[in-house]
């Protein structure tokens, strides 16, 4: 090798080992690095990007992406009534691990919580597209992806090349490892972008956390949370496939695909909620301890392991369905439990009492929910409690007293809970009449459509038998009569959808007008939530989602006092 060569080789070598000294302490440097032709540093945390997507900071130029994921209640006491698990057999000998059970979701954060720039991101997702409304005052983020090997090293151990494992999921770590994890990156966010984390106005010690998700938090976002109607929700298995096979949305051993490792995050298809590799891939831990489920209810023993969800590669369809509840141990006899096929995702909450606004707001909404019992003379017994509580002397006295208030607020809480449930209902009632109305309108239409064909068959007939003999005239005179009685009927078919038409539109009126008697703010909430429950995609749906806007401005017309404009017409 010439002297030339060998300078120019050695001037390489240092500047190579400089830039190599440089990765160290520069995540610029290190992004810089990566090889050509090997995976970007992108596909290692976002290999499929969305408008929708919240982006936080991480080491190493990496970055965490979530979904906003938002639930169909108002008021932070409130919480939303699910069934989570899966329909298995009777005769199932293991339905005591995930037979369906009533649970209850709620979430203490909510879309103003977020910074400025990340709430215009995810009302966009949110909004009811008729209402212009955010869906719910209840939101938490869960992870679009499985935490990869990039991010946690990036975290745990610091920054090093990306190479073809980068943008795998993180595998072979334990329960503990991964609240590890959260901490660690909380302590990066709170140290270096706190501004990006949620944040309260009045008290500056909380901030938004990082977590593992729940059972419930999991398998609401994994079965498309609330881009799916409520009737998908508790009756799809997985989630609506629009006409793909489940295969398409993820990784697990069928006819076609028999992997023996996981693959890349954001490979297949997301589900509804824009979430990827809920199904199989890899199993993911959540934050819940295993219990069992007896009776539509889990069990009370907290056992000493964890939940996993959403199966692996290595199982077959009916182990990664979003139901499917597993039991992990947290230790075995090696140790705590690690698996090659079981990572995790991150969600993001808060905590509820956050700041004292907060603090405040659930008490008043508290006071508000065990307010709303009152008598028929418009007096609140619970204020008369609260009088004879603090006017006797007697503690037996007051102690039942302030027994019966407990019970009382709590039964107040239950009426008012059913009356939101019953006006709800009185919107759906509302929408199906409108779409009632259209049908009978429709049917209408077909009998009209049908007379005017069959009176034409009739002055055919007529007059072709005009040119016919007596005797061939006696002989069509059957089938000419046959003819002349379907026009009959179709005449008498006629009136009757004209006077359902009338007796459907004068009940919708009705209902119009009972429904802007409602609380005007709990009308409007359960209006928005209605709206959740047509979300499918099937015609009906399609269907009844013209309607609710219909619906929709006819109360606004009728809270306007303009009841006159609402028309058949807009129905028909």
């Amino acid at each position: 090798m010439s002297l030339r060569r060998k300078r120019k080789m050695n001037k390489f070598l240092m500047t190579l080992i400089v830039l190599l000294s440089l990765a160290l302490n520069s995540s610029a440097v290190w992004a810089q690095l990566v090889r050509a032709g090997a995976v970007k540093p992108e596909n290692a945390y976002n290999p499929k990007p969305d408008p929708a997507d919240l982006i936080f900071p991480m080491p190493c130029d990496l970055k965490m992406v979530f979904k906003a994921v938002s639930l169909p209640i108002s008021g932070r006491l409130k919480d939303m009534k699910t069934r989570l698990g899966t329909e298995l057999e009777e005769n199932n000998p293991n339905g005591f691990f995930d037979r369906k059970y009533n649970v209850y979701l709620g979430s203490a954060l909510s879309l103003a919580d977020l910074p400025r720039r990340q709430q215009d991101i995810a009302a966009k997702s949110l909004m009811n597209p008729v209402t212009r409304q955010v869906f719910g005052d209840q939101i938490y983020l869960f992870g679009k992806y499985e935490v990869t090997n990039a991010q946690f090293d990036a975290v745990m151990k610091g920054c090093s090349p990306i190479n073809a494992q980068s943008a795998l999921p993180k595998t072979d770590v334990s329960w503990y490892d991964a609240l590890a994890f959260t901490e660690k990156y909380m302590t990066y966010l709170i140290k270096n972008h706190p501004d990006d984390l949620p944040k309260f106005p009045d008290d500056d010690r909380y901030i938004g956390l990082i977590r593992l998700p729940t059972d419930a938090e999991w398998e609401y976002a994994a079965r498309g949370g609330h881009m799916v109607s409520t009737e998908d929700l508790e009756s799809e298995v997985l989630f609506p496939l629009n006409g793909k096979e489940a295969g398409a949305y993820g990784l697990f051993y069928n006819s076609v695909s028999q992997a023996s490792a996981p693959s890349r995050i954001g490979t297949l298809l997301p589900n509804p909620l824009g979430v990827f590799d809920t199904v199989g891939n890899v199993a993911e831990m959540t934050l819940d301890l295993f219990k069992m489920t007896v009776g539509g209810r889990l069990h009370g023993a907290a056992t000493g392991g964890f939940i996993k969800k959403g199966g692996s590669y290595t199982g077959e369809l009916e182990d990664v369905l979003p139901g499917r509840r597993q039991e992990v141990a947290l230790f075995e006899r090696k140790g705590a439990t690690v698996a090659p096929d079981l990572g995790f995702r991150l969600t993001l909450s808060s905590v509820a009492t956050s700041s004292v606004s907060r603090l405040k707001e659930l008490a008043s909404e508290w006071k508000q929910l065990g307010q709303t019992a009152q008598t028929e003379t418009g007096a609140n017994p619970l204020e008369k409690l609260h009088r004879l509580i603090q006017t006797t002397e007697d503690p037996a006295e007051k102690a039942t007293f302030e027994s019966l208030l407990a019970e009382f607020t709590d039964f107040s809480v239950m009426v008012q809970l059913q009356k939101e449930a019953s006006i709800k209902a009185h919107c759906k009632n509302l929408i199906n009449t409108a779409y009632s109305i259209r049908n009978t309108g429709r049917r209408k239409e077909r009998a009209i459509f049908d007379l005017n064909r069959t009176n034409l068959q009739l002055d055919k007939f007529s007059n072709e038998m005009k040119k016919l003999s007596a005797k061939e005239r006696a002989a069509a005179t059957e089938p000419f009569n046959v003819i002349k009685n379907t026009a009959s009927g179709l005449k008498e078919d006629i009136e009757v959808f004209d006077l359902a038409i009338r007796n459907q539109f004068n009940y919708y009126k009705i209902l119009v007008k009972n429904a802007v008697e409602f609380d005007r703010n709990t009308l409007e909430d359960q209006l928005m939530f209605v709206f959740n429950d047509i979300k499918g995609d099937d015609i009906y749906n399609q269907e009844l989602r013209k309607f609710y806007a219909i619906v929709v401005d006819h109360i606004k017309l009728s809270l306007e006092g303009q009841d006159r404009k609402i028309k058949l017409e807009d129905l028909l």
